[in-house]
């Protein structure tokens, strides 16, 4: 599976210009399978990444999915932000008032051109916090035990990809 257009987007970078999230931001392929997917991220060197759907959903969203080296998501904030700065790096507009369909649930996005970068709102959701179950915990905590951390990697790497943008946002 070969990915034509990969853009490395460092996503909720801080207003100095420091940290962020590097997220690989590219054109789904309906063709691709979950491990083509799963192996984005990790040959563009960032720890996950974003596909864009080819066409809007029936309630207006246009389809995101988001995908680490292990594992599919439901849903991703530094995902969004990179995918709706990418959305609207492909417009000449100034601003892009959208929907995005990702996890189940379709909700309004802007995005906004600024002089040091791209601004994202998105609608959230609701928030609800609870304690974590034990086996919850464990797959969390097991993978990043020492012995584990270097043992994990993606079951098929895709082709060195060439990352064509680079995008702050």
């Amino acid at each position: 599976m070969s990915w034509p257009d990969v853009t490395v987007v460092d996503a909720c970078v801080r207003r100095d210009g420091r940290g962020g999230s590097p997220t690989a931001v590219t054109d789904d392929d309906p063709a691709a399978t979950y491990a083509d997917r799963r192996a984005v991220a990790a040959a563009a060197g960032t720890s996950h990444a974003a596909f864009l759907g080819p066409g809007r959903t029936p309630d207006g969203g246009w389809p995101v999915r988001f995908f680490t080296a292990t594992a599919e998501l439901s849903g991703c904030g530094h995902g969004t932000v990179a995918a709706r700065a990418v959305r609207l790096t492909r417009t000449a507009l100034g601003e892009l008032n959208d929907r995005q369909h990702t996890g189940g649930r379709t909700f309004d996005t802007v995005a906004i051109r600024r002089p040091a970068g791209i601004e994202v709102w998105f609608d959230q959701g609701l928030v609800a916090l609870r304690h974590p179950a034990p086996d919850e915990r464990a797959a969390i905590v097991t993978p990043l035990t020492p012995d584990k951390l270097s043992s994990s990697e993606p079951e098929s790497i895709v082709p060195p990809l060439r990352v064509r943008h680079r995008v702050k946002a």
